[in-house]
């Protein structure tokens, strides 16, 4: 069953909307991020993203429009806002790129795409941290499938010898005999 009919009420376009509004300006007050003029104000939404407000600077050289999202991964993207944050919340769920793409209904090498900006955005902000202090870490085994395993557990016999794959090495094709 799709995680996204149990969550599709959490992720709506105004509850991403504020959301991104709240992480990108926190405590400071709204500014054009090309004049860092704090005279902006509301220029409409945009119609192919729905809930993405959109403002203009009212600076005299400036007047340029804006929204949340300019100067920032997000930027220009075809994609909704929804389906972002939906990729990120399933990523920190530690899904997989082929499981989040084929929730979010985009190919598969899309989703392995938004994964790996993603992870790359994240990195790039914890680079340069240095850690102080007592540091845990805990270790995780974590198996990549059963392939090869019996059901019961442990290897799989095969019923038979295995195969030889290539020719012993023997004098005369390219391989030398050493005697000492």
């Amino acid at each position: 069953m799709s995680i996204v009919s149990h969550l599709h009420h959490l992720f709506n376009a105004e509850t991403c909307q504020s959301y991104i509004h709240t992480l990108r300006w926190k405590d400071r007050p709204l500014q054009c991020p090309r004049c860092q003029s704090l005279n902006v104000g509301p220029w409409g939404t945009y119609h192919a993203q729905l809930g993405l407000k959109r403002y203009r600077c009212k600076a005299k050289g400036c007047t340029r429009t804006f929204n949340d999202l300019t100067g920032t991964l997000l930027d220009g993207s075809q994609r909704s806002l929804m389906h972002w944050i939906l990729a990120t919340f399933l990523l920190c769920l530690s899904c997989s790129s082929r499981r989040i793409a084929n929730e979010l209904g985009v190919h598969v090498r899309t989703g392995y795409r938004w994964c790996w900006w993603l992870r790359n955005a994240a990195l790039s902000y914890e680079i340069g941290r240095q850690l102080e202090g007592t540091v845990e870490a805990d270790d995780l085994y974590h198996t990549a499938g059963h392939q090869g395993q019996a059901k019961t557990g442990g290897t799989k016999s095969l019923g038979r010898k295995p195969r030889v794959r290539r020719k012993k090495r023997e004098p005369g094709r390219g391989h030398y005999l050493i005697i000492r």
